[in-house]
């Protein structure tokens, strides 16, 4: 069985939403200051126009508040909404600073964890330092107060706060009807297979899956992305795997693999890398996990 499990594109309606949203940001005026995610004080003296994102999350988020319009620069993987594709590109996961300065920006906005090296070259361009915004995007509570700092040093304070109630919402829900449930599978969310690493204890992948009704089994092999052996990940004998890449008939053939209880079951299911993305879309994708985690 071959299963992708894309994460549904129904968040938000991004004609007049984001027209609407916008029009609210540039009425926004005055002096933005605001401590981010290292501790460091931003002060803008107006609301952005230029705004270039690091990261897909941030991409996303600027979006989803209304600030989409001032984005004039992303890297190659921020790929929604659709309209971030056709922004300029300022790099992958290595950012050129020189795309970035050719930008004109009068924002930045990097993700303390995904941007470490981009975030130390920035900093020793003079005419950038004080236009870089860093976020911290580690887990929910993390994502919930990046999207309300990124609000506020956009100008889009009613749009973020928007955002984080629609995500409540959605967590809420899906929280009621996990408190329903009598049992809650052991799960293992596989990052990569050769060699074997996993999402452990603190991950905001692992939060996810408790979230939605599962338990995280790999949280016993320690904080963070943790490699094992597959004779430890046969020790766990998850019910259920999860990963962005990984089939079925993949782990099958690997010696070992086809004694673990969720290959035996067909239980295996690829999702899409934007479904474990810190980002506006994860109340819909633990709304989703959940119904793939407790299928009859």
């Amino acid at each position: 069985m071959r299963m992708r499990v894309p994460l549904a594109r129904t968040g938000y309606s991004w004609c007049a939403a984001v027209l609407t949203l916008s029009a609210i940001c540039a009425a926004a005026h005055g002096s933005l200051d605001v401590v981010d995610a290292r501790g460091v004080r931003v002060r803008l003296p107006a609301p952005p126009r230029r705004i270039v994102s690091l990261s897909p999350g941030v991409t996303e988020t600027l979006f989803a508040i209304g600030a989409g319009p001032r984005v004039v620069g992303v890297t190659r993987y921020c790929d929604y909404p659709s309209a971030a594709r056709r922004i300029p590109k300022v790099g992958d996961y290595m950012t050129s600073v020189e795309r970035v300065i050719e930008r004109r920006p009068d924002l930045i906005v990097a993700d303390l964890e995904a941007n470490r090296k981009a975030i130390a070259d920035l900093m020793k361009v003079a005419e950038l330092r004080g236009k870089l915004f860093v976020v911290r995007q580690s887990g929910f509570a993390d994502l919930f107060r990046s999207i309300a700092s990124i609000g506020t040093i956009t100008g889009c304070d009613s749009g973020a706060r928007r955002v984080v109630r629609r995500i409540r919402s959605t967590l809420d829900d899906v929280r009621r009807r996990v408190q329903r449930l009598r049992h809650r599978p052991a799960v293992v969310f596989v990052v990569e297979v050769q060699p074997l690493w996993v999402a452990g204890d603190k991950t905001f992948i692992g939060e996810m899956v408790e979230a939605a009704g599962g338990r995280n089994a790999a949280r016993q092999t320690g904080e963070g992305y943790r490699s094992m052996s597959v004779e430890s990940l046969m020790a766990l004998n998850p019910e259920v795997i999860l990963s962005t890449h990984a089939t079925v008939d993949e782990l099958r053939a690997r010696p070992g693999w086809s004694r673990v209880s969720a290959v035996q079951k067909g239980r295996v299911y690829r999702l899409g890398f934007e479904a474990v993305r810190p980002c506006p879309r994860l109340g819909s994708a633990v709304r989703q996990l959940f119904e793939l985690l407790h299928r009859p």
